[in-house]
């Protein structure tokens, strides 16, 4: 995935220095494996130890004396992030475990799990360390600190007073593999660019909603190749990057890439650049996905022995954009669209698509109820029967995006393999409209008969009125996609109904000429090809932990880092004012302990 960097700025009166790893005394290599710049005067320190038990991060502020902090985030938003915020409070130093459910002040967790190592202000800088374990059970609102990529976020604030922050940014890494390579630079490799052509899109032409058109373009991939290429030969995408005009952006709710058959453009007489005005039901042989996109996703970037299949016989491709414009802006056009990197040879394995439709119709859920802070729909269920399918014994999943809409809370997907529970595949405590993006799973593969599990709540206490499942943007969703390789003949499960714990599920048939959202208008008619399957118990195992911050291992941890240990208050209970403190080592650096 590609990465969001914010610039930090120091103060005009001081000096800015570039943030390198390693120039602050206070961390060395051996102590910190790990080093990630994150901005021009940020740095991020980290590693695991003891066994994998703990966790050590740290932060290295060029230019900046205040509180700071670093969190551990399931999308790129601060919804369902658990926060370590270190600061001065009556001259000591303290750090503050934080969980934020909504965009709101973040609230101090019910206890208490993270070790103040060291903490300083030098120089106009702030550096400090914490010790955290890397799954603890305790109360509290946490992810495990797993081998996979996710989201982070920092920030600063003006001073150590907690209150709003002044600067902030969010950055993907892996805690326990080290920081991802940087993004291959691709700017030699041949390209193409699907592009809207300069639509108007808040005139209500795009179907039956004037809030919500959504309309199709229509390309040649015969025309919008570079020359020497062709549509016969085989090419495989190596990276899609979302393209968004500056002026239409905030009305662009979401884009899919598509791939047509050849007949399809000859039935519909489409040229390159045409445009289907109303594109709700995407048209009949327009059904293969090869690139989703939603509010908040950033660039897709795939390994180098990966690619998503573009051409090989195949000439049209119509994107998909729904916007979004609730207040009827006027005059408004768009252009965006994506730009897709093609290697310059082909790539191993083909990747593609996955999607579970849990909810895209009235016809395969009811009404939300108004006014609760949680409702919970049946889950939808992949059998069996329909992985059974898959025509390979294992697949990779490189990453999974949830969709809902508006008032969405929480999606997930769980695995079960022989009657066994086996795990969540992508860690996100609330789901946020405004983050939706492609992450990493902790379930890195799959086997045939692996039976699959949507479930999906939602929070409808600022609705009046009941919330219907559908394609508008004020309606619902119950939506989950995962990429993968390799490439299998079966793209997507759809849910019909629930009959008490039984669900009736359509697996993918190649042979189907409709998509998802077409195939769920009238499920009645498909109840012949369906599979009925019983909701698997979702039973996770009894949590274990993995790090007593109060333990001898703690302090063994520690004391590698040439910590007095003896001088360290292990206590991480929670004072009457909710912190956790170590010794006051104000003033004081890793440095001071002569072994740094």
């Amino acid at each position: 995935m590609a990465m969001r960097w914010f610039l930090l700025l120091a103060s005009s009166f001081q000096r800015v220095h570039s943030a390198s790893c390693y120039s602050p005394a206070d961390f060395s290599t051996e102590s910190w494996p790990f080093c990630q710049v994150l901005t021009d005067s940020l740095s991020m320190y980290f590693g695991p130890a003891g066994d994998g038990h703990y966790m050590k991060l740290g932060l290295h502020a060029e230019n900046h004396v205040g509180w700071s902090a670093l969190a551990i985030g399931g999308n790129g938003g601060m919804k369902g992030a658990q926060q370590v915020v270190v600061r001065q409070v009556d001259g000591a130093w303290v750090a503050e475990e934080r969980y934020s459910a909504d965009y709101v002040e973040p609230h101090l967790q019910e206890t208490q799990e993270v070790l103040l190592i060291f903490a300083n202000e030098s120089a106009g800088s702030t550096s400090w360390g914490v010790l955290l374990p890397t799954r603890s059970c305790k109360a509290g609102d946490r992810y495990a600190m797993e081998d996979v990529g996710m989201f982070m976020h920092w920030a600063l604030g003006y001073s150590h007073a907690f209150s709003y922050h002044k600067e902030r940014g969010q950055f993907h890494t892996n805690l326990v593999s080290g920081p991802p390579a940087p993004p291959p630079d691709m700017s030699s490799f041949p390209s193409v660019t699907f592009m809207m052509p300069d639509v108007p899109v808040v005139l209500g032409e795009g179907g039956s909603d004037a809030m919500n058109p959504y309309i199709c373009g229509i390309f040649d991939l015969a025309e919008a190749l570079p020359a020497g290429l062709l549509t016969t030969s085989k090419h495989h995408a190596a990276k899609f990057a979302p393209v968004l005009s500056s002026a239409s952006k905030e009305f662009v709710h979401h884009m899919i890439l598509f791939e047509c058959a050849d007949q399809v453009a000859v039935d519909n007489n489409f040229t390159h650049n045409h445009v289907i005005p109303n594109c709700e039901r995407m048209v009949r042989g327009c059904q293969t996905s090869k690139w989703p996109w939603a509010v908040g996703g950033e660039d897709l970037v795939l390994p180098d022995n990966v690619g998503v299949p573009i051409g090989n016989g195949a000439r049209w491709y119509a994107l998909q954009v729904h916007y979004y414009n609730p207040s009827l802006v006027p005059n408004v056009s768009d252009s965006s669209g994506v730009h897709v990197a093609l290697a310059p040879s082909l790539r191993t394995h083909d990747a593609e698509t996955f999607g579970v439709v849990g909810g895209a119709s009235p016809m395969q859920r009811d009404p939300l109820p108004p006014g609760q802070a949680e409702v919970s729909i049946p889950s939808a269920v992949v059998p069996t029967q329909c992985t059974n399918q898959w025509n390979a014994d294992e697949i990779t999943v490189l990453g999974v995006m949830h969709h809902a809409h508006l008032v969405g809370k929480k999606l997930a997907i769980h695995v079960s393999r022989n009657g066994e529970y086996i795990g969540e595949m992508r860690r996100e405590k609330v789901y946020d409209f405004n983050h939706q993006s492609l992450e990493g799973s902790s379930i890195k593969t799959l086997k045939k008969g692996d039976e699959l599990t949507l479930t999906c709540s939602y929070d409808t206490s600022s609705r009046t009125e009941p919330t219907a499942f559908g394609d508008f943007t004020q309606d619902e969703m119950c939506l989950a996609y995962f990429l993968h390789y390799p490439a299998q003949n079966a793209r997507r499960s759809i849910f019909l109904r629930a009959l008490g714990e039984n669900r009736i599920s359509l697996c993918s048939d190649p042979s189907q000429s409709a998509d998802s959202f077409q195939l769920v208008q009238n499920p009645t008619q498909l109840l012949a090809s369906a599979v009925q399957s019983t909701a698997p118990v979702l039973t996770p195992p009894a949590c274990e932990p993995r790090g007593d911050l109060t333990s001898s291992s703690a302090r063994d941890v520690l004391a590698s880092m040439g910590v007095d240990v003896s001088a360290f208050s292990m206590d991480t209970s929670s004072s009457a004012s909710g912190w956790i403190r170590a010794v006051a080592f104000v003033a004081v650096s890793l440095a001071s302990w002569g072994v740094l």
